[in-house]
C-alpha cells in the first residue's frame, strides 16, 4: 500500500488525462458516455485515494465522493432534469473541495518529487474540470449564461465538451470568443478563472519545478 502512495498522483493524472479525453467522444459517440462515467468515476476514487489523512478526514471526503458517482449515474440510467442539475451539483462540490486540498498538499511538500510534479499538474487539471461543471450549473439553474453560436450539445446546445473548453481557453487566458459570459455570476467567474490561472502557472509550477529533485 506504501508503494502505492507513492504513485497516487500519478494515477490521479492518468485518469484526469483520460477523462478529458472521453469527454469530446462522448459527445461525439453517446455509446462512449459509459466509459467516459467509469473514467470520471475512478478520478474521483483516486482523488479520495490521494486525499490520505485521518478516518474523519475521509469520512468527509467519501460523503461527497459517494453522491458526486451515484448522482451522475443515476442521471445518466435514468434522465431528467432533475437528475442533471443535482449530479453536477454534487460533482461541482466534490471537485471544489478537492482542488483546495489538492493545491494544499503540493504547496505544502517538502520534498519535490515526480509524484508531486503529477501532483501540482494534477490540480491545473481539476481546476480547469471544477470551473467547467460550475459554468454547466450555472447555465442551467440560470439558461442563457453565456452567448455562442452554436454548441455540439443536442440542437446546437452546449454540452459538456464546450463548457471544458471555455474553461480551458479561460484558464489559459487565450480567450477566443467563438462562447463568451452573458450573466454576471458567469462572468465573475470568467474573471475569476483567469486570475487564478494565471497566478498559478506563473507561481507554484515554477517554484516546484526549481526545487524538484529527479
Amino acid at each position: 500500500m506504501d508503494r502505492l502512495s507513492a504513485y497516487r498522483f500519478r494515477m490521479l493524472l492518468a485518469f484526469l488525462v483520460l477523462t478529458l479525453i472521453a469527454i469530446p467522444l462522448a459527445v461525439v459517440y453517446p455509446a462512449v458516455t459509459p466509459l467516459f462515467l467509469v473514467l470520471f468515476s475512478m478520478v474521483i476514487i483516486t482523488g479520495v485515494f490521494a486525499a490520505q489523512r485521518k478516518r474523519h478526514f475521509l469520512i468527509f471526503v467519501l460523503l461527497l465522493a459517494v453522491p458526486a458517482i451515484s448522482a451522475r449515474w443515476i442521471s445518466y440510467l435514468f434522465p431528467s432534469a432533475a437528475g442533471e442539475i443535482t449530479g453536477h451539483l454534487f460533482a461541482l462540490l466534490f471537485f471544489s473541495f478537492f482542488t483546495v486540498y489538492l493545491l494544499e498538499i503540493v504547496l505544502r511538500a517538502k520534498t519535490i518529487t515526480g509524484d508531486t510534479i503529477a501532483g501540482a499538474i494534477s490540480v491545473y487539471l481539476v481546476m480547469g474540470l471544477t470551473w467547467a461543471l460550475a459554468y454547466q450549473f450555472m447555465d442551467e439553474i440560470q439558461p442563457g449564461s453565456f452567448a455562442y453560436e452554436i454548441g455540439t450539445g443536442p440542437g446546437g446546445t452546449l454540452s459538456l465538451m464546450d463548457y471544458v473548453y471555455f474553461s480551458f481557453v479561460t484558464l489559459t487566458t487565450l480567450g477566443y470568443g467563438d462562447i463568451s459570459p452573458v450573466s454576471v455570476a458567469a462572468e465573475s467567474a470568467a474573471s475569476f478563472e483567469a486570475v487564478t490561472g494565471t497566478i498559478y502557472i506563473a507561481v507554484l509550477i515554477a517554484r516546484l519545478v526549481g526545487s524538484m529533485e529527479w
